[in-house]
């Protein structure tokens, strides 16, 4: 089965958000609820406008400074801005550009002096087109790109162009939203798809997510839906020209392979019980697989298309496989995202070893061994990695995660070390934790090997002195 092997093209432009933290963001506390967004979004695709109405419920938090921050895309006009029923004064600050965000500034809201701290409402209008940036991949050396666009080709909005009010990116968020668009154009976002109707000349549909991580939107007149059920699970793919045959293939991937790891790990939430594949008719874009949110793959239709036209077997099994294993692994937060990365592309491993081959297997840990041979010596451990996808980092998040964890397996043996991912999985869910929290439980479970996580997270550079060769003992 020929597919995308690990390293190459894939390093410099694999962006899959499961956990963002920006610097002076609102951090949302435990226990006093989530952040919730209800969103009223109206778009022209052909002008390229986009209007929001959203009233944004804040967890409380220390207002000493009697100001909130957020990040908004800088061209958007905001019309009006009220917190808790009060008009507000705001002012705009530069933000900080950087390939995840790279049109972004900060709104700054001086607070009325009666508003108390606790819970915060604020409710915002605003308006505006997106600044033309050209896609991930455009050309060499690229130092700022964003896939998110609206045009009459295609919408793409997600938390690259921030679009709506970034508070905090990488926690868990409820969502609301009422979407419009012109009669004839078909929507999937992030969540589940309440109801749908036709009024003025305009189709209007409103999603909900309890648990989400980004309100995504994607969108075209163009869209055509393949739509099977398979082991329990009901699979939708969305394209303009992908071959039937290719996409037919997928869906029994994607069935398999939610069947694996539901039954390594346990359920997970999958709004609606529905898993979307929607291949976004952009040219270039990130990533082979691209993005994940919870139930929802976007993938760069231009992209696959390329690389069908160069081999007809391509598949994209095992990026696809690492995008659905992060409906499970996203928990990591900050420094630790590392984990939901390493855990996912371990899984996707996995998958590879019970789907496809043992053989196909070992082909792909020991790609993973290659790239981490040839990291310099002065690489980040895993325990200081930071949440950066240039070449380095990508490598060691993701490569030397996944060989770590594979390390452990061989040392556990397959049930101790499954048994121990899936209560990982279930006594992290819906938690923020980091890399300490990792190591004490996989100190624990390690036991008298324990001294294995340490040599792992701290160590620098490629492989740790210790690691077992590639031929040795299989688990």
């Amino acid at each position: 089965m020929a597919k995308e092997r690990p390293g190459g093209k894939r390093i410099l432009v694999a962006l899959a958000l499961f956990a963002l933290g920006l610097p002076g963001f609102l951090a949302a506390q435990k226990d006093s609820g989530p952040l919730s967004y209800d969103l009223k979004v109206r778009i022209e695709p052909t002008p390229g406008i986009i209007e929001v109405q959203a009233k944004v419920e804040i967890p409380p938090k220390d207002l000493q400074a009697r100001q909130l921050k957020f990040g908004l895309h800088e061209t958007f006009a905001i019309g009006q801005l009220r917190v808790n029923g009060q008009d507000a004064d705001f002012s705009f600050q530069p933000g900080e550009l950087s390939p995840m965000t790279p049109a972004f500034r900060n709104v700054i809201i001086k607070l009325p002096p009666d508003v108390p701290q606790g819970r915060i409402r604020m409710d915002i209008e605003y308006r505006g087109r997106l600044k033309e940036i050209p896609e991930f991949g455009t050309f060499p050396d690229q130092e700022l790109a964003m896939d998110d666009q609206v045009n009459s080709r295609m919408i793409e909005l997600a938390c690259y162009s921030s679009w709506y009010p970034q508070f905090v990116l990488g926690e868990m968020i409820e969502v609301r939203m009422e979407l419009s668009l012109p009669q004839g154009w078909i929507a999937i976002c992030s969540g589940k798809k309440l109801d749908e109707r036709t009024s003025a000349g305009r189709v209007v549909t409103r999603w909900f997510s309890a648990k989400d991580l980004d309100p995504l939107i994607a969108a075209s007149p163009s869209y055509k839906k393949l739509s099977i059920r398979q082991s329990g699970v009901e699979i939708e793919l969305y394209y303009t020209q992908m071959p039937e045959k290719f996409l037919e293939q997928e869906a029994r991937q994607v069935a398999d392979v939610v069947k694996l790891y539901s039954g390594r790990l346990g359920e997970t939430n999958i709004p609606g019980g529905t898993i979307r594949h929607v291949y976004s008719p952009k040219r270039k874009g990130q990533g082979k697989a691209g993005i994940a949110r919870p139930g929802l793959i976007v993938t760069s239709e231009g992209l696959t298309m390329e690389s069908l036209a160069q081999d007809p077997h391509f598949s994209l099994f095992q990026p696809i496989a690492h995008e659905i294993a992060h409906f499970w692994w996203n928990s990591g937060v900050g420094q630790g995202d590392w984990i939901n990365e390493a855990f996912s592309e371990y899984f996707s491993a996995v998958a590879v070893e019970m789907i496809s081959s043992e053989a196909e297997f070992r082909t792909v840990i020991e790609d993973y061994r290659n790239q981490v041979r040839q990291l310099p010596a002065e690489a980040p451990s895993l325990a200081t990695v930071p949440f950066v996808n240039d070449e380095v980092n990508y490598v060691v998040r993701n490569f030397k995660g996944a060989l770590m964890l594979d390390h452990l397996r061989k040392n556990l043996g397959d049930e101790k070390f499954f048994r121990a991912c899936r209560e990982f999985f279930q006594t992290s869910r819906g938690r923020s934790i980091g890399t300490s929290e990792f190591r004490g439980f996989w100190t624990e479970k390690l036991s008298d090997q324990k001294t294995l996580v340490g040599l792992w997270l701290d160590s620098r550079g490629g492989l740790p002195q210790d690691e077992p060769p590639s031929q040795g003992d299989r688990h």
